[in-house]
């Protein structure tokens, strides 16, 4: 996996572009994102915070997740799994595989998809495109 880091001024930047006001948690938790490109629920957000930043509640990471979407910092993804929607930086567009099996979430590139995406009839506008693919990944495909 990929690692990644950023510099605080870089996360205030990326505040900044999406008009929100930076405090440390909302710091926290955009740096978390970025840096780690696992697509957490908030409970997983939460529990890898808290041990740091000890006046940290859900409501706090479920509020500033909620208010980075709609920024368009962040993005949200319902999986329509029982563990909640997951949550995701990317500075690129790309669908999503959810596992059944274990439950990851993995990007993939739109070149890489297999299924031909629908083109809306004329006259819709689009403002965005989410598309989970659902199955097994490589490695529970393998214990199978």
């Amino acid at each position: 996996m990929q690692t990644y880091s950023f510099t605080t001024q870089e996360i205030l930047d990326t505040l900044s572009e999406g008009g929100v006001k930076p405090s440390a948690q909302r710091i926290a938790i955009l740096r978390y994102l970025m840096e780690n490109r696992i697509h957490p629920t908030v409970d997983e957000i939460f529990k890898a915070l808290q041990p740091t930043n000890p006046t940290l509640s859900r409501t706090t990471v479920y509020n500033t997740l909620r208010l980075l979407a709609a920024a368009c910092i962040i993005r949200c993804i319902e999986t329509g799994g029982g563990d909640g929607a997951r949550w995701d930086y990317s500075q690129h567009d790309h669908a999503h595989f959810l596992c059944a099996s274990c439950g990851k979430v993995t990007d993939i590139d739109y070149n890489d998809a297999s299924p031909s995406f629908v083109i809306p009839p004329k006259g819709y506008i689009v403002h965005s495109t989410d598309v989970i693919f659902k199955g097994l990944c490589p490695l529970c495909s393998e214990a199978v």
